[in-house]
């Protein structure tokens, strides 16, 4: 009787160790597929539904970054991505949502450009429209000699050229067309009436 015990308790524990580590490396599992009909030719890697996280030293959430489809130059040493999705963080809380149709990553200067449709919306509903960008992702500085629309607190400026921050706290637009106001103005300062 013990010794039928003693068996049922060892297939018992082997069958939960094996349903253990079976789940444990399926959690571990992702699911790259390589895309079919590519845009880019000449690619070493392309993914489809790309996703990469990065931390800092303390373990911090620092970005992520997400696209429908991804092509690595691995020669080149750059990445082509389509529909972007690229989340900022700063000691783990959300700053800033950048979207894109297109975008290539230079890994040697660390620069982001962008183009089609861009979007970028801040922790602070700050907002920023264009249609061609470069993003340093070193200084957090964006740049665009195209057409752009800033909204911040109700006020919309359009212009050519921009020169901002990340958060959109610090920007200039080279050259403004309009500005529709509601809400505070942004560009007024904190000390005049």
């Amino acid at each position: 009787m013990k010794r039928v015990f003693s068996f049922r308790i060892r297939i018992f524990f082997f069958a939960l160790s094996f349903l253990c580590v079976s789940v444990l490396i399926d959690c571990k599992k992702t699911n790259y597929e390589r895309v079919e009909k590519e845009r880019e030719s000449g690619a070493s890697v392309s993914i489809r539904n790309f996703k990469r996280t990065a931390y800092d030293q303390e373990g911090k959430l620092q970005w992520e970054l997400k696209a429908e489809e991804s092509y690595v130059y691995v020669n080149e040493n750059k990445t082509i991505f389509y529909n972007i999705d690229f989340d900022q963080y700063e000691d783990g809380k959300f700053k800033s949502k950048l979207l894109g149709e297109k975008g290539e990553i230079n890994h040697k200067t660390r620069l982001m450009t962008l183009e089609g449709k861009i979007y970028l919306r801040t922790n602070d509903d700050k907002t920023l429209n264009a249609r061609a960008m470069e993003y340093n992702m070193d200084t957090k500085k964006l740049v665009s000699d195209s057409e752009v629309t800033v909204s911040s607190d109700g006020t919309t400026i359009h212009g050519v050229g921009l020169r901002a921050d990340k958060d959109l706290n610090k920007f200039t637009i080279l050259r403004p067309s309009a500005v529709t106001q509601g809400g505070t103005n942004p560009l007024k300062a904190a000390d005049s009436k």
